[in-house]
């Protein structure tokens, strides 16, 4: 239904924000809800994020907001970034990631994102599947814009529903859309993933020689 709906109306309609407690996250990652995301159905959307995070890092540090047990680092190759933070509101989801073998180069932390300050700017910055559990999602992406290098990136992943397509809708509004790809896999669960930079603002016109 959310697919068909026209934008007009997509832009009427209140968002509903998917609010979850510490302790609902820790519950239901204790309890393996969430390892349906290392099977070969999700491979579709971390291989889409990936291989844009690879085009956009410059070598420098990428910073995974929402990261869960660290499941999209395995994809990624430590060769592309100089650092890798991890950051998920889930201490039980974070203890998982923190169980891969050390790198070096990589920290797992659990915060909340809202208010999380990144120890360094990111070349990229990472939101897979989490800004519709925010209250209020482009207000959080542009608290990061502090934290993004020169010509750094957002890349955003949501699953497509009708909030999805909200938040969208505000994301291509504030943002430079640079890349847009949308991955299905077999079962037909489908998920778009974009690729944002912040907007250059226009140089005002030099001014005309005194006459």
């Amino acid at each position: 239904m959310a697919a068909y709906m026209p934008e007009s109306v997509v832009a009427l309609l209140p968002y509903e924000v998917q609010r979850h407690s510490v302790t609902d996250w820790d519950v239901a990652y204790g309890q393996g809800h969430w390892n349906y995301l290392y099977r070969s159905s999700e491979l579709a959307r971390y291989g889409t994020i990936v291989s844009f995070s690879h085009r956009f890092t410059q070598g420098g540090p990428v910073l995974d907001l929402g990261c869960g047990e660290g499941i999209l680092k395995l994809h990624l190759n430590p060769d592309t970034y100089a650092r890798y933070d991890g950051v998920d509101l889930s201490s039980e989801a974070i203890g998982k990631a923190q169980q891969m073998p050390a790198d070096g180069k990589s920290r797992f932390v659990a915060a909340d994102i809202e208010v999380f300050e990144p120890p360094e700017p990111s070349d990229v910055i990472i939101f897979n599947e989490v800004l519709y559990y925010l209250a209020d999602p482009l207000k959080a992406v542009q608290r990061y814009e502090a934290f993004l290098k020169p010509g750094g990136v957002f890349i955003v992943s949501m699953f497509d529903m009708l909030k999805s397509r909200k938040i969208w809708r505000e994301l291509d509004g504030h943002y430079a859309l640079l890349e847009a790809s949308r991955a299905v896999n077999h079962g037909g669960h489908s998920w778009s993933i974009r690729v944002y930079r912040r907007r250059v603002e226009q140089a005002e016109p030099a001014a005309l020689p005194a006459a």
